[in-house]
């Protein structure tokens, strides 16, 4: 069962993975990007690692696919269809997203990756919510509180910038 679950959720990240990139539609795209990070927050749970998956939700689901959708909306739709849709140099894209590819596989069959006992570890001392609750804030309090100051420092400047846009357009 475990098995079958996987290779659904694996393929439900696979399948929004393509939806997002050759979705023509931008808020179709972020829709399918949601769906990839539900899929991975899956997997993640399925590796013991249920508060990766709840960050994989909330952070990466909630908040940055809105911030992606807040950005789409304040865009000026008249100057992006003057603009064209693809990079005409995507032929070395894929050229480095199939060598990459075939450079991990000959790695996990060379190596003989042995996931059945991975993120099993993690439960041995406890839970893993914990464990990241106590190097976050015992070892890296500091750089932690740096960060949510520079994060509130940006979100005032957004703020500012676009009530300066809004007052600009009265």
């Amino acid at each position: 069962m475990t098995q079958i679950v996987f290779f659904i959720l694996s393929l439900g990240t696979i399948i929004g993975a393509l939806g997002t990139i050759l979705c023509k539609n931008a808020y179709y795209s972020a829709m399918w990007m949601i769906s990839t990070f539900v899929s991975m927050a899956g997997l993640f749970v399925m590796l013991n690692a249920p508060f990766v998956a709840m960050l994989q939700i909330i952070v990466y689901a909630g908040a940055i696919a809105i911030l992606i959708l807040f950005v789409m909306m304040l865009m000026d739709r008249r100057v992006l269809n003057n603009k064209e849709r693809f990079n005409p140099q995507y032929f070395w894209g894929i050229i480095l997203g199939v060598g990459l590819f075939s450079d991990l596989a000959v790695l996990a069959f060379k190596f003989r990756i042995n996931i059945t006992n991975a993120g099993k570890s993690l439960t041995l001392h406890g839970s893993n919510t914990k464990m990241v609750g106590d190097v976050l804030f015992k070892h890296y309090l500091f750089p932690f509180e740096i960060i949510a100051i520079i994060l509130l420092i940006a979100l005032i400047g957004a703020i500012v910038l676009t009530k300066k846009d809004e007052e600009e357009a009265r």
